[in-house]
């Protein structure tokens, strides 16, 4: 290789071992400093240049000399050569003789010893020619010899950066699948370790570090993904080294890294964000946990955050973590139905701007959040609330555990993990409940419940003037009942009157009575979702001994007829109207032995809405006294008794016997369906749409159990179940 001279004047060292990483990006190279902790880059230099001429190239192999705390690499300008470089970010040439005529792209420094007796080399690696040492302890005025290691051509590594390990003087590097190397130079060996987990990043691994404990990071071109690695051991004996992502830093096609090795790695301010779930969750800086830069442009403005607030803590270790308290700006997700196992539950966000979120729950609870476990990939929220819905795992776990989400402006380069450092954004971790859990009728399919309200009257007889899909569920601790979530979808609405819809949670099994009495339930903490949103009220109905659960006062109230449309998706044409979904948890106080509690069905039943016309018969009648229930199910306390064998009626419901809500041929006013349901358009009797219903009713379903599924097309709500 020619020689070259030295400029006649040189920059100065850089004044400490700086604790950022420099790395050096693009064809023409730009030198910036990187927080690894934060991710967040510093520009150093906009254009790394020489003193007489200006660069036009990359400069790559990069390493920091802590000796002389000196930069050096390799500069690709012709005539390409090994440079040094100051903190005025000026570029001298090395006069460096025995190298071959090739670019240098992998490079480090290796620093020796102790005081006087301390010395440095710079190495430089290419696979088709080898390893290559240079001393730098001499006078850089002259010329320096390369020498190359034996055999070490032969290689033949796929390696875009390596770095040596401040403590043990081995090599690391890492390829493009992830395998990882470890180097002796004193022996001129190569030894492969373990291929590392790198997730999803492909292509070149440019820019590779060590700090002073013995972590090794490596950072991806493509994803700007900063991976470390514990090498606190060295040389790699008795474990299998783990890699995590630490930080999602800025990508390049170009990327070379260099950084001090006796520097630290930690929180230096409180502008960083950290979750807070216990060890053996991967939350300190120590096991490259979860972090935000919240402010990365330092001005306070703009910032993407949940809740109403972010804050930041120095979490370096899991010693800090415990000495920390729960951060108080977790704020900004609302857990508003039970967390039981195979169900949807319901969340709320709230984001402070247009955002995209990322979340793992721990259902396993064996204290990690793994990748299997993501129940939310990089979902665009609105700033403001926002309902999401979560599914749970029929396999998860009844007790405590973690959730963790993380919200970002959406600029990262690849979907983040659970771990790791990101520019922007917050990280709000969550302790919950999980449930096992009891389905009725099962975890994804639904019953339909059809009401006709003209009762004690035979009506109209259409079976549509409430409809409903409807689920229960049992919310499970081992052999007791701790709550109940019901799920349900208001699908169509046939009458002129007003109707509620309530749930009594009482169900009768083989002659017994299992029932929740309303001192049983935790009031307080009942949670009422309605198409996603967080309802508040009342919802337990006073006054009562049982558990009566007041769902919609008025279901009218809830929905909105299509124009040209008098009823809510029961007239033929009019049935485009979404459906109305709705959820509520009912936590008990205390638990309660499952064989002693009521579950499947439950009682669910429609009354009078207050305030609303019901027939002359309820005239100076307290509206409230009015109910139908499935058939020969009792009414509640509430019901007006006076109401049955009403003069003219068509009910015989004769309580002594059992029987109620039900007429002289056994029809009732109220039934459930064991399955989505096509109801009658308006105005068609049940018995016309489905020809086999009747004879169903009047055997109390001995007869043409399947009756529901011989029906007249053109006498449906086609799009009912929809």
């Amino acid at each position: 290789m020619p020689s070259f001279f030295p400029c006649a004047v040189y920059s100065q060292p850089f004044e400490t071992c700086p604790s950022k990483a420099f790395l050096i990006q693009d064809a023409k190279a730009q030198l910036y400093g990187i927080d690894l902790v934060s991710a967040k880059p510093t520009v150093l230099s906009s254009e790394l240049t020489f003193e007489n001429e200006v660069n036009n190239e990359s400069v790559n192999a990069v390493g920091f000399n802590y000796k002389d705390q000196y930069l050096y690499g390799f500069s690709k300008q012709l005539p390409s050569s090994v440079v040094q470089i100051g903190e005025n970010f000026e570029m001298k040439r090395i006069n460096v003789q025995g190298l071959p005529v090739t670019n240098f792209y992998v490079g480090d420094i290796q620093v020796t010893g102790e005081g006087v007796s301390q010395s440095a080399s710079y190495y430089v690696y290419h696979p088709n020619f080898g390893l290559y040492a240079m001393n730098l302890d001499g006078d850089l005025n002259a010329p320096i010899t390369a020498s190359r290691l034996p055999n070490t051509n032969t290689w033949r590594l796929s390696i875009f950066d390596f770095a040596f390990h401040p403590t043990s003087n081995l090599l690391y590097a890492v390829e493009s699948n992830g395998d990882l190397h470890e180097i002796d130079i004193l022996t001129s060996t190569s030894k492969f370790i373990t291929q590392v987990d790198i997730g999803d990043d492909t292509g070149a691994f440019g820019a590779a570090y060590f700090d002073i404990n013995g972590q090794f990071y490596f950072s991806n071109n493509k994803s700007g993904k900063i991976h470390k690695v514990d090498l606190s051991i060295s040389p790699v004996v008795g474990y299998t080294p783990v890699a995590n992502v630490f930080t999602s830093g800025p990508k390049s096609s170009q990327n070379d890294g260099a950084r001090c090795a006796i520097a630290d790695v930690k929180v230096t301010d409180s502008s960083i964000d950290f979750g807070d779930a216990p060890a053996p969750y991967n939350t300190s800086l120590d096991k490259s946990g979860a972090r935000h830069l919240f402010d990365p442009t330092s001005t306070g403005s703009d910032l993407i955050y949940l809740g109403d607030l972010v804050d930041g803590e120095n979490i370096n270790t899991d010693a800090d973590l415990i000495n920390t308290p729960i951060d108080a700006s977790d704020d900004g997700v609302s857990f508003v139905t039970a967390i039981s196992a195979g169900q949807n539950t319901q969340i709320i966000v709230n984001a402070s701007a247009a955002s995209f979120l990322y979340a793992w729950f721990d259902w396993d609870q064996n204290g990690t959040f793994s990748e299997d476990e993501r129940m939310i990939t990089k979902l665009a929220v609105n700033q403001g609330d926002n309902s999401i819905l979560v599914s749970v795992p029929s396999n998860t776990k009844s007790g405590q555990t973690w959730a963790r989400f993380r919200v970002t402006d959406g600029t990262e380069a690849s979907l983040i993990t659970a771990t790791g450092g990101v520019l922007g954004g917050e990280v709000e971790d969550y302790e919950i409940t999980t449930f096992a859990s009891s389905v009725y009728p099962g975890e994804n399919d639904w019953v339909t419940l059809a009401y006709e309200d003209k009762w004690p009257f035979a009506g109209d007889y259409d079976f549509n003037d409430l409809v409903l899909n409807y689920r229960t569920t049992q919310l499970i601790e081992g052999s007791n009942v701790v709550g109940y979530k019901i799920d349900g979808q208001l699908i169509g609405i046939g009458a002129t009157y007003h109707n509620g819809f309530a749930v009594r949670l009482k169900e009768t099994v083989a002659g017994s009575t299992r029932t929740i009495f309303r001192d049983e339930v935790d009031e307080d903490a009942i949670a009422f979702v309605i198409d996603g949103q967080l309802q508040n009220g009342t919802y337990l109905e006073a006054d009562r001994n049982e558990a009566i659960l007041i769902f919609m006062k008025d279901t009218w109230a809830h929905v909105a007829k299509e124009s040209g449309c008098s009823y809510f998706r029961t007239e033929d044409n009019c049935d485009e109207n979404v459906k109305v979904t709705f959820s509520m948890t009912i936590p008990l106080k205390t638990p309660k032995a499952k064989a002693a509690s009521p579950g499947t069905l439950l009682d669910p039943f429609i009354f009078a809405s207050e305030g609303f016309y019901h027939g002359d018969f309820l005239v100076d009648k307290e509206t409230r006294g009015w109910e139908v229930h499935i058939k020969n199910q009792a009414p509640t306390e509430a019901f007006d008794t006076s109401l049955f064998k009403y003069a003219g009626s068509d009910d015989v419901s004769v309580s002594g016997n059992g029987l109620y809500f039900l007429s002289e041929n056994g029809l009732p006013w109220a039934m459930e369906v064991g399955m989505q349901w096509l109801h009658p358009i308006e105005g068609v009797d049940i018995t016309d749409a489905y020809s086999s219903f009747a004879e169903f009713a009047q055997s109390s379903g001995k007869q043409k159990p399947q009756w529901f599924n011989n029906y007249s097309i053109s006498n449906v709500v086609v799009k009912g179940d929809q």
